[in-house]
């Protein structure tokens, strides 16, 4: 059983898929599992990925039902103790990133630091203790993110009825109702992309109403709340005026 497994999510990655593979490949911790769940690119990502054959581990390309399948689908394939999300785009900040997680404390969830969109970007920085209501407001990355594997088999995978706060489901799955431990890394160990779908403006109402969604399910006192009133009310007339 390998010490971690690297789950690599993409389609049509040609301009970012390079950066990814370099960082994985050069990590100075080799006790690790390569696992790649491709949506069917039909750019050069597929041609990129092949210069890496030997590193990687399984690698899988076929239509999927979107990105939460297909993170579903890598967790089924992992055999690693911990499992993290490096998808295409994203990459470890520093060939040092898993060297520095295998030597932290033996907790369901090991979380580290991000840049913004380059090394040379923003450096996030969180807490080293999540106090209960943090994720109300804040999230942490899932590019910094290593999860006990044994995790997703207690506590359920990713909830594909989320378009795209499936991460922020999990987290508070895990934290909220869950409780389980978890270890701050005081390094920074990925650099994530502000490209991705979560962050897009045109998906601000959608992300708002799936925020809703979970906040609702797991914060009991934001279910009173003046702001949730507001949301649910927000989203009853929006479904009356699409009917």
């Amino acid at each position: 059983m390998p010490h971690f497994s690297i789950i690599t999510i993409c389609r049509n990655e040609e301009a970012g898929i390079r950066e990814t593979c370099e960082s994985i490949v050069s990590q100075t911790f080799e006790d690790f599992e390569w696992i790649i769940i491709d949506g069917g690119s039909t750019d050069g990502t597929l041609d990129i990925l092949s210069d890496y054959e030997e590193h990687i581990s399984s690698l899988v390309s076929e239509p999927d039902e979107g990105l939460y399948d297909a993170m579903n689908k890598g967790i089924a394939k992992a055999s690693g103790a911990y499992l993290i999300f490096m998808n295409g785009g994203d990459r470890f900040a520093s060939e040092k990133a898993l060297e520095w997680a295998s030597t932290a404390p033996d907790k369901d969830l090991l979380y580290g630091d991000v840049y913004h969109d380059s090394p040379d970007g923003p450096l996030i920085t969180y807490p080293d203790k999540l106090p209960p209501g943090y994720l109300l407001s804040k999230m942490i990355p899932h590019q910094a993110t290593f999860y006990r594997r044994e995790l997703f088999e207690q506590h359920g995978d990713y909830d594909t009825s989320f378009r795209i706060a499936a991460d922020y489901d999990l987290y508070a799955r895990l934290l909220e109702l869950g409780k389980v431990s978890y270890h701050h890394i005081p390094k920074p160990l990925a650099v994530f992309s502000l490209g991705g779908i979560s962050s897009s403006p045109g998906q601000r109402r959608l992300r708002k109403r799936e925020n809703h969604r979970v906040r609702m399910k797991y914060f009991p006192r934001y279910r009173w709340s003046l702001k949730a009133l507001r949301e649910s009310l927000r989203n009853w007339r929006n479904r009356s005026a699409s009917k």
